[in-house]
């Protein structure tokens, strides 16, 4: 993977992006050990211009595509919660795995939990395109149960919630 062309996407320098990949480069590499494709690696950039995952996506980069770890460019975005990075990737695809759990059995609304604060258009994004809140795994509890176990659950996610 190119550090100049991952940079380059990263800072939203789109143009330079296409000149470096005109001279060569694979914008559809995939690392060998992570299964990482440029779409993993800017979903997951903080702060990362929404411009610059569209950039990728119109490249033709698979929005569902899992890394050796199950996730997807979705959690990752999710994880950085990055809300207009999320509602692309959705509108371009990425619903159809909005249930996908990575490997240790994390899906994107429960990635939403991950990070604190928690952020409502996260969860309001996940749940309009329909992550199901009631999803249960076996020793885990729902993403709506989540509400319950932990402290300082914002009354806005909790009505979020209360509507699915």
């Amino acid at each position: 993977m190119s550090y100049d062309l991952y940079e380059a996407i990263a800072d939203g320098d789109l143009d330079k992006a296409d000149q470096i990949i005109s001279s060569g480069e694979n914008i559809y590499f995939v690392t060998e050990n992570d299964k990482w494709t440029y779409l993993h690696q800017i979903a997951d950039t903080d702060d990362v211009p929404v411009d610059s995952i569209r950039f990728l996506l119109e490249k033709g980069l698979d929005v569902n595509a899992i890394d050796s770890y199950g996730n997807t460019p979705l959690l990752y975005a999710v994880r950085q919660r990055n809300v207009e990075g999320i509602r692309l990737l959705l509108e371009n695809g990425a619903d159809k795995l909005i249930e996908h759990e990575n490997l240790e059995g994390v899906s994107a609304l429960r990635m939403g939990f991950d990070s604190m604060p928690l952020n409502y258009e996260v969860f309001d994004l996940l749940l309009q395109f329909g992550a199901d809140p009631d999803v249960k795994k076996d020793g885990w509890k729902t993403a709506r149960q989540m509400l319950t176990v932990i402290a300082g659950i914002p009354k806005s996610i909790q009505d979020l919630f209360a509507k699915y």
